[in-house]
């Protein structure tokens, strides 16, 4: 299962890479971004809760002590880092954003050495700047050279990926500190999440976007919250279980925007620039040489 377990962050990266694809569509169709992320996450709690009472009905108890735990998740990692990165995105150019977002590696390594004591060695900070560098190469800025920036778009990108970070920290705490099932885990969070979303979504426009074609807007509704949401977050809280938050952040972190750039040439035909090649090698020899070395090390010390 250790080895198993290095693949776990890399799916659940793979999975968000996607999402494009989904926020595409619903953008098309007139959805906002909290809109477009509620039809998401009350999918999402729907499925949860039905996968949550056929699976185990004891898993829907949760301990009082807990509950501010579940919360922190379910508003910094559903909805703070939604928010911070919509307006990181409409404040700056798309390829500064992403790269903003993609420095969340870097506060995980200082939070998980600082609250848990993992160490932060040579290779894994290595294997960090080669993904970041990579990340930066996929984003387009270096042939695009256009650079729109503000001080609030700044601030916002930057906070995106702190809150991305205290997700992955928030998180390591609940399942592998106090063994909170990840169904649990998703289930309340997610409701915690949607109920703080209510106020803001449209819900007209999901029921109009249904409408048009129903049995294929429902069957696209489920299929976006499954891919984009509920098997990623299940696989990426699963990990944690098994490896140093470090390790699992910069695996999806690397993941995600290579995925989105074999999405986008498989699905839209987007052709991808020789430097968007460069990064995408260089972030996946980053992720293997940091699996590799991670599982080696493991190995080392059981023996011992």
């Amino acid at each position: 299962m250790n080895r198993f377990a290095y693949l776990l962050p890399l799916i659940a990266g793979t999975c968000w890479g996607c999402t494009g694809i989904f926020v595409r569509t619903l953008d098309d169709a007139g959805l906002d971004n909290i809109t477009i992320t509620f039809s998401r996450v009350g999918v999402m709690f729907l499925m949860l809760l039905l996968a949550t009472v056929v699976y185990d009905r004891n898993l829907l108890r949760i301990k009082r002590r807990d509950l501010l735990l579940l919360a922190v998740i379910g508003v910094d990692g559903l909805v703070l880092m939604n928010i911070c990165y919509n307006i990181s995105i409409t404040s700056l150019s798309m390829s500064l954003a992403s790269i903003l977002l993609c420095t969340a590696p870097v506060f995980v390594i200082i939070f998980g050495s600082v609250l848990y004591g993992e160490k932060i060695t040579l290779l894994r900070v290595a294997c960090m700047i080669g993904a970041l560098i990579g990340c930066v190469l996929l984003s387009g800025i270096v042939e695009s050279g256009e650079l729109k920036w503000s001080v609030l778009g700044l601030a916002m990108g930057v906070a995106s990926s702190i809150t991305n970070a205290a997700y992955a920290i928030t998180l390591k705490e609940a399942t592998d500190v106090r063994k909170l099932h990840p169904l649990t885990i998703q289930l309340y969070t997610t409701l915690i999440g949607m109920i703080i979303m209510i106020p803001m979504t449209d819900f007209g426009m999901i029921v109009d976007f249904v409408a048009v074609s129903p049995g294929k807007g429902i069957l696209f509704l489920l299929a976006h919250a499954l891919v984009a949401s509920l098997l990623p977050n299940l696989l990426y809280a699963i990990a944690f279980l098994y490896v140093d938050s470090s390790v699992a952040s910069i695996l999806a972190s690397g993941a995600e925007p290579t995925s989105a750039l074999l999405f986008g040439l498989f699905v839209y035909r987007e052709i991808p620039t020789v430097f968007g090649i460069i990064g995408m090698i260089i972030v996946v020899v980053s992720m293997v040489v940091l699996s590799k070395s991670d599982t080696k090390t493991e190995k080392k010390e059981t023996i011992e």
